[in-house]
């Protein structure tokens, strides 16, 4: 018995997408992106704006402990502000005079152990020399400054009855192992009051300045007559919003208090530091 079969005929189906599927597939994918780029340009925005903000408080905190470091060795009632007793000056400007060194004079008469006579104390008599008592040699030079008892941020600048110009410095024997730096005058000098403490401070023979000049803060010096007015002039700090520097000046027995307030601001961010610092007053 015979059969006959007939060949197998399949067909194969091709499948694919359809036009709307891509249309949806291509609205999914680019929502996705969307957000994604959101995601990331927010998280950058963040990361920058977090960079900015610690180079702003970093470069703030920089300038005002360089103001500070230098501003603690104010001779004593020589800060000005524009609050300050007596001062020539502005709310974003503080000056100062600087204190190289300072140590106590000698308040005794007759000789020394060696056998050199003590320099006169020139505060009711003149003298042309001053004797210093200090261990170690003292941080002045020729043309600088010697003030005793400054009480008076005013004077200290108009006037030189506090302060008196170093001509030269030498040495005098106390006895055979010793000796005392002495300061010598071009003339006689003589100073108003004597110190409680029988010190004696050297100065500079300029005035410290900070100032702030649009958006920029600059540290300078400047003469004894004209303490506001810059001389070669450094760049501090820059990009400068708010400055102003406030003094509460003290006592022989209470340090003086300076604040400072310092904005700085770039592409929208600020930082804004107030700091206080206390300064001895012990002259």
């Amino acid at each position: 018995m015979y059969s006959m079969t007939g060949p197998t005929i399949s067909k194969k189906i091709s499948t694919g997408f359809t036009l709307v599927e891509m249309v949806i597939a291509i609205t999914i994918l680019g929502i996705i992106g969307s957000i994604s780029a959101l995601i990331i340009d927010r998280t950058i925005d963040g990361y920058d704006a977090t960079a900015r903000r610690a180079k702003l408080h970093s470069s703030a905190r920089l300038a005002i402990e360089r103001i500070v470091r230098e501003v603690r060795h104010a001779l004593p009632n020589s800060i000005c502000t524009f609050n300050g007793s007596n001062c020539d000056s502005s709310a974003n400007r503080l000056y100062f005079l600087k204190t190289l060194d300072g140590a106590e004079y000698q308040t005794q008469t007759g000789n020394y152990t060696s056998g050199n006579p003590r320099a006169p104390l020139p505060i009711s008599v003149t003298a042309t020399s001053f004797d210093a008592i200090s261990t170690d040699s003292l941080n002045a030079n020729a043309n600088d400054w010697v003030v005793v008892y400054n009480t008076n941020n005013t004077d200290i600048y108009t006037s030189t009855d506090r302060r008196k110009q170093i001509n030269s410095i030498t040495t005098k024997a106390v006895d055979a192992s010793n000796n005392v730096s002495v300061l010598n005058f071009a003339s006689a000098v003589s100073w108003p009051t004597n110190s409680p403490s029988r010190r004696f401070q050297i100065i500079e023979d300029n005035a410290t300045l900070f100032y702030l000049s649009g958006s920029d803060l600059f540290r300078a010096t400047s003469t004894f007559t004209s303490p506001n007015t810059p001389l070669g002039a450094q760049l501090l700090l820059e990009n400068v919003a708010a400055l102003s520097f406030s003094y509460v000046a003290g006592i022989q027995q209470r340090a003086s208090v300076l604040t400072i307030d310092l904005t700085i601001t770039i592409k929208n961010e600020s930082v804004r530091i107030i700091h206080e610092t206390h300064i001895q007053n012990a002259a």
